[in-house]
């Protein structure tokens, strides 16, 4: 199906919607204006085959005009989007949502969101693997995305660029990865660039992190989070780069960033078993228990020796004099 010219709101149903495979493509300069007072534009509701081919957007252009989101994807599986833009819509310009089936396998390319009222792009609960690759949140009023309790997502190169909120949101979310971004003066309304809130296993990687415009702000946030890990980012213009709150087991990997500035590394610590490389950082071993036999960590002195020490099963034994600590 290949659209043409924009919808006839008189004589055109709306909102669009899609209950089967199809690829729908337009021209990249066909703009797409959702009828005043409507609610949400495409809303692709899959409820057929759960393999792919799914449903495919190209160059689908959409301005919201105020309705509540440009795209919206419930149950679908196996979607795919491509080069299209969403804007003006009163919440979100992408909405991935649970609705009766939980949508997975969707996945965006080379997608933007701007001047939304709500967040660029939102995944709602259990919309698992969700990819976006090359994407850009720019000018959003609330966050740039924003994943909320659902399984192995991604965000791949791309921008997060001048939302009002962070660039990125990831709350409750598990084996999320965000990597090879370019994250710059978000959070005009808060006080990080990204946040990790009670986040599971979750990734930043590979990614440049500027305050700009907003350069009082941190960069990331891991709030009551467990296991994440930060590697390979430069950053500049921030209070800081990192912040790790109320976290256990978050990884800094210190030694693989790069500040382009005087921005300090570490604003505040108040985590437990913060690691580097998976080394226990400098702490009070006789305070910690093991995660495993073998497990490394580093005695701040407090009980026992300054130094290396290994978990044996049941204690840690300082490597200076093998005496448990």
């Amino acid at each position: 199906m290949v659209v043409t010219d924009g919808y006839d709101a008189t004589n055109d149903s709306w909102p669009v919607t899609i209950d089967t495979e199809v690829r729908i493509e337009s021209n990249p300069h066909n703009r797409i204006a959702v009828p005043s007072e409507k609610q949400a534009s495409f809303i692709l509701d899959l409820n057929g085959s759960n393999r792919p081919p799914g449903i495919t957007l190209v160059n689908m252009y959409v301005d919201a005009n105020g309705a509540d989101s440009a795209f919206r994807v419930q149950n679908a599986r196996f979607c795919n989007f491509v080069g299209c833009l969403a804007e003006n819509a009163s919440e979100c310009g992408y909405l991935v949502l649970d609705h009766d089936h939980p949508p997975n396998s969707n996945r965006f390319f080379y997608c933007d969101a701007h001047s939304n009222q709500g967040d660029g792009f939102f995944i709602d609960d259990r919309a698992h693997s969700t990819t976006f690759v090359g994407c850009r949140a720019v000018g959003n009023d609330g966050r740039g995305v924003w994943s909320q309790n659902n399984y192995a997502s991604s965000w791949i190169g791309g921008g997060l660029e001048r939302n009002g909120d962070q660039g990125a949101y990831i709350d409750g979310s598990e084996v999320f990865t965000l990597s090879e971004a370019y994250i710059e003066g978000n959070a005009q309304n808060t006080s990080d660039q990204v946040l990790f809130a009670k986040a599971q296993t979750a990734t930043l990687a590979e990614t440049y992190i500027n305050g700009y415009d907003a350069p009082e702000t941190n960069g990331v946030r891991f709030l009551e989070s467990n296991n994440c890990s930060l590697r390979n980012i430069e950053y500049r213009d921030l209070s800081g780069l990192v912040v790790n709150d109320d976290s256990l087991n978050t990884d800094l990997h210190r030694d693989s960033h790069f500040s382009l500035d005087s921005t300090p590394f570490l604003v505040a610590d108040t985590g437990e078993q913060t690691r580097n490389y998976g080394v226990l950082e400098p702490t009070d071993l006789s305070e910690v228990t093991g995660r495993y036999e073998g497990e490394r960590g580093i005695n701040n002195g407090t009980t026992g020796p300054f130094g290396l020490a290994i978990w044996n099963g049941s204690a840690w034994v300082s490597m200076l004099n093998g005496i448990a600590i």
